[in-house]
């Protein structure tokens, strides 16, 4: 995925975890045609360093020794990369920025079904359950799931103008390849015709048979 938006980019980057030092950091695009390299470096001393000129706005992948790290967007301006033990973060440039607010909020929510989703595991492993209390985290699991939805939603929406909302618009349609879920629907039926005319919502678009 790419828009045109020519200019100079620099990714300065920050390691504080193992497995990286000496590692050759790759970014990389993933497409159905194969893997093509943009720009790589080693991590010296925790840092890493790369810069160029792109000729175009790409969503990419940060690799670490061609193992998949981060998604992140390749773009001119300079973009800031801490790779933490617990948590993995990039900023600085206007699509990055807008993804990672994006993964933040996502993950929050993320965290809190998981939590539920463990009481609810601990409650029906144990002697003495209490049905009641199951089926009140059962709606909220429930609750969850409407609410990451709905945040889904108004982000992509509020969002058709930017190359973002195409990138997380492709992570909610990994699997099954051929069938489209009730978001993803509601997504393209209120897009604009930039955003379904973009050349992977178009090949996503006649692959599943959407039509509106």
């Amino acid at each position: 995925m790419m828009a045109a938006c020519s200019g100079r980019y620099r990714i300065e980057g920050t390691v504080d975890t193992i497995g990286y030092e000496g590692h050759m950091m790759k970014v990389m695009q993933f497409t159905e045609s194969g893997a093509v390299t943009y720009d790589s470096c080693a991590v010296n001393h925790g840092k890493f360093l790369m810069k160029g000129r792109t000729d175009s706005t790409r969503f990419v992948v940060l690799c670490n020794d061609g193992r998949p790290v981060i998604p992140m967007y390749l773009e001119k301006g300079r973009s800031h990369i801490a790779i933490q033990r617990t948590e993995v973060n990039v900023s600085g440039t206007r699509q990055n920025d807008l993804f990672y607010s994006f993964l933040k909020d996502k993950n929050a929510i993320d965290s809190r079904y998981d939590e539920l989703w463990q009481k609810r595991m601990s409650m029906i492993r144990s002697d003495v359950m209490d049905s009641q209390e199951l089926d009140e985290v059962h709606d909220s699991l429930t609750a969850l799931v409407s609410e990451c939805e709905d945040m889904i939603y108004r982000f992509v929406s509020s969002n058709y103008n930017e190359q973002v909302s195409i990138g997380v618009f492709l992570m909610l349609c990994g699997s099954p390849a051929n069938e489209m879920s009730p978001l993803v629907r509601r997504i393209l039926d209120s897009a604009p015709d930039s955003f379904i005319n973009s050349p992977v919502i178009t090949r996503y678009a006649s692959r599943v048979g959407y039509t509106r």
